[in-house]
């Protein structure tokens, strides 16, 4: 393309007004995907309105809030891993770096509390060990055989499913090394 029909086009996009720019078609273009995308966007937001009044029509609301809030102190630092009802207790999971400690007991991992009625608020009372579940002879030992063989056992869940506790701990670095305690007739 030479100088002057290059000139030429500039020159005569000047004089008709009628002629649009590049930036010109890109910006209707841009206005035209947007009202599109708009209306789109509210057709869209009616459906899901609708459904979502339909499904509550069908099965009800029911709203979620916090009832209570309490603290869970343990006799070492520690990151929460569960809690679940087993029962009448709460049981607590935790993991805990005990660091010259050569063993690892089950209140290293586990901690039961039981609600205290007689205060005015929501009070989570620590219950001993002694006389549970968890002191039974074959949790004990499995438990201890456990974290004696597989020094970095970290416990990782705690389930209830069908009147049974279970307990999964991690006992390798894959995710697919585990291994679950499970408790019957403990819920």
């Amino acid at each position: 393309m030479s100088e002057s029909s290059h000139s030429q086009d500039s020159i005569q996009s000047e004089l008709d007004p009628s002629a649009e720019s590049p930036s010109v078609t890109e910006n209707a273009a841009y206005d035209v995907i947007r009202s599109r995308l708009l209306t789109q966007g509210e057709q869209l937001q009616s459906q899901v309105e609708a459904l979502n009044q339909a499904r509550l029509s069908e099965f009800g609301q029911i709203d979620l809030a916090v009832a209570h809030r309490f603290r869970v102190r343990t006799e070492n630092n520690c990151i929460a891993r569960d809690i679940v009802q087993v029962g009448e207790y709460l049981l607590f999971g935790y993991n805990v770096f005990i660091g010259l400690k050569n063993t690892t007991a089950v209140n290293d991992v586990f901690a039961l509390y039981r609600h205290n009625a007689e205060a005015d608020s929501f009070e989570m009372a620590e219950v001993a060990l002694e006389s549970t579940f968890l002191s039974e002879v074959a949790f004990v030992n499995d438990f201890t055989e456990l974290y004696t063989y597989y020094n970095n056992a970290r416990l990782l869940q705690l389930q209830v499913r069908n009147n049974r506790l279970l307990a999964s701990f991690q006992i390798g670095e894959r995710s697919s090394d585990i291994r679950v305690f499970s408790l019957a007739d403990k819920c």
